[in-house]
């Protein structure tokens, strides 16, 4: 028994020294190699994750430590990999031994775009971007208001909430007809809204073209539960809205894709119904290996003349594979060009990411939505079908010419993301937005016409211009119109009930995105601006339910100034913003 004590006592003495000798081993390494911190580059300062208060060095260091437990452990990770291009940062502190999908993990990825400035015509009198009619932020934000979260300012992109809502344009039976009316601005002194308003050829059911239609399913264990089953309404009402004439495909996706519905005419729709039922969610998110999969397909089941799409459905919280929309979207290029289109249907609030879907989208030849009800199916799949599947218009871009003579200075609210060089309006190669049959464009500028100056009679604000392909061709072609001093309106209340709306819709993105130009008003005031409109117009679902979403908003913001400190509201210049992000 003694021989067995010494034994032991020379055991601990050994471990003892051991711990020692690698302390000190340690302590010197880090004396004369201090670990230095990785520069940050420009994308990653716009890479914005919510929900979480670890800092970016803070996320390096634990995804190191992870990766060393997955050396020695094997631990398998639900997070997003570190991707250098890509920038985007780990900001929850993984475990080992954790599940695939951690249902406690909660974060949200959206890209920060700077606030457009205002400009003086005399530097620059053309404004240049491409055309969206996406709404995702805005129902994003809706789902979340309703939910009593106030919505991160990140992911709020002004356009999206103008063009969630649906106007009165006119149509001269052109694939675009262009509307415009300038009013004083409710807001900013000096200035006028310049709404402008594009309306496509609207086509009935019977006369949209067969479609081929391959979804791209997300199964992964981030899905389960009410995501899963929300995504299969959609699907199923998608499909029973399509024709005998129609064709759907079924890919699947977790860790890897599968191919579970073959080219199918909707002819068989009850085929179809039973394999979305199938569905069921567990491990990981691939979302790279499921496009590759849906494209492949597209190819195979591509036609001239039909709507050849993908509709990937997803809540975007790809962790294996790339993670990036534009390392994505390389690796399907033929199918792209050769007029395969995208639809992103996103779908969840805790864990979401609004980036990879809204950019895949953007740079896939497509658009983007976002369901968080059966209501949202139904605009989307129902109600908006035929604009949904048919595209009329690719590559379609807008350029405004102010004339210097009658506007001293504007700016563009929103489409910072859609930002187009001048040139780039007439290069083919250059990508534009993807707008379906039926589809409504708005734009809104603010803009301050010439001080002391009277219109003359036929003078006018500027021009418009639209750049656009046809749906499978590669020529551009244009269309381009006057802006007269004819479409001015006095007073506010004399302009049309689109014009403002469109303002209030702009007007509440700004305030929630906490832009500059919000600071001198508050939501009630946007509040009036929609209880100032016609009565027709305030019973209309739209209106009062932006009307709610501003009362949530004004209930739960109770976010400070970010610019009071250094530009205190009432030395505010409105010619100038300051330069502080």
């Amino acid at each position: 028994m003694k021989n067995n004590f010494v034994f032991a006592l020379k055991a601990v003495s050994s471990a003892l020294l051991l711990l020692m000798l690698v302390n000190c081993a340690s302590q010197q390494n880090s004396e004369t190699t201090p670990p230095q911190p990785e520069p940050e580059s420009e994308s990653t300062k716009q890479i914005v994750i919510t929900g979480s208060r670890i800092t970016r060095e803070d996320s390096l260091i634990r995804h190191r430590r992870l990766q060393a437990l997955s050396k020695v452990e094997k631990v398998a990770t639900p997070y997003p990999k570190m991707d250098t291009e890509e920038n985007v940062v780990i900001t929850t502190l993984p475990r080992p031994h954790i599940p695939i999908y951690d249902p406690s993990s909660k974060h949200q990825i959206f890209k920060r775009y700077r606030v457009n400035p205002t400009i003086q015509t005399i530097d620059n009198a053309v404004s240049t971007f491409s055309m969206d009619a996406d709404n995702g932020s805005y129902k994003l934000a809706s789902a979340m208001l309703k939910n009593q979260q106030l919505p991160s300012s990140e992911g709020i992109r002004v356009e999206e909430f103008i063009n969630a809502m649906d106007y009165q344009y006119q149509s001269d039976g052109k694939i675009f007809s262009i509307s415009a009316e300038a009013m004083p601005s409710p807001f900013r002194q000096g200035y006028h809204i310049l709404h402008l308003g594009l309306q496509t050829k609207k086509l009935t059911d019977s006369q949209r073209n067969p479609s081929n239609i391959i979804i791209v399913a997300d199964v992964s264990g981030s899905m389960s539960g009410d995501k899963i089953q929300l995504l299969k309404n959609a699907m199923q009402t998608l499909v029973s809205q399509l024709a005998p004439k129609d064709n759907v495909a079924l890919v699947v996706y977790n860790e890897s894709a599968h191919t579970i519905l073959e080219p199918t005419s909707v002819a068989h729709k009850n085929k179809i119904y039973d394999a979305i039922k199938k569905l069921s969610t567990g491990g990981s998110t691939n979302a790279e290996s499921g496009l590759i999969r849906g494209y492949e397909l597209a190819e195979k089941m591509y036609q001239p003349g039909f709507n050849n799409r993908v509709i990937l459905t997803s809540d975007g919280m790809a962790n294996v594979g790339s993670t990036s929309p534009e390392k994505i979207l390389a690796k399907i290029k033929t199918q792209k060009e050769k007029g395969v289109f995208l639809t992103t249907v996103g779908v969840g609030l805790d864990m979401y990411n609004d980036h990879l879907l809204e950019q895949l989208a953007n740079q896939g030849n497509g658009n983007y939505l976002y369901v968080a009800t059966q209501k949202d199916i139904q605009l989307a799949f129902v109600d908006e079908i035929t604009s949904q599947l048919q595209t009329v218009a690719k590559d379609a871009k807008i350029q405004v010419k102010f004339n210097p003579n009658e506007i001293s200075s504007y700016r563009l609210l929103g489409y910072e993301n859609r930002h187009l060089a001048e040139k780039d309006f007439t290069d083919a190669t250059k990508d534009g937005g993807e707008i379906g049959a039926g589809h409504k464009v708005t734009a809104l500028y603010e803009v301050k016409f010439t001080a002391n100056k009277k219109f003359e009679k036929n003078s006018s604000l500027g021009t418009i211009s639209i750049a656009y392909k046809k749906p499978q061709g590669h020529k551009v072609k244009f269309l381009e119109k006057r802006i007269p001093v004819s479409i001015i309106k006095s007073e506010t209340t004399l302009a049309s009930p689109d014009s403002r709306l469109s303002y209030a819709a702009a007007a509440f993105a700004e305030k929630l995105r906490q832009s500059y130009w919000s600071r001198f008003y508050d939501y009630s005031l946007i509040r009036q601006q929609l209880a100032n409109l016609p009565t027709s117009y305030q019973q209309q679902e739209q209106v009062t339910k932006l009307y709610h979403l501003i009362q949530v908003a004004e209930k739960l913001d109770q976010r400070s100034d970010p610019y009071e400190h250094q530009y205190p509201i009432n030395t505010m210049d409105f010619e100038r913003v300051p330069l502080l992000d």
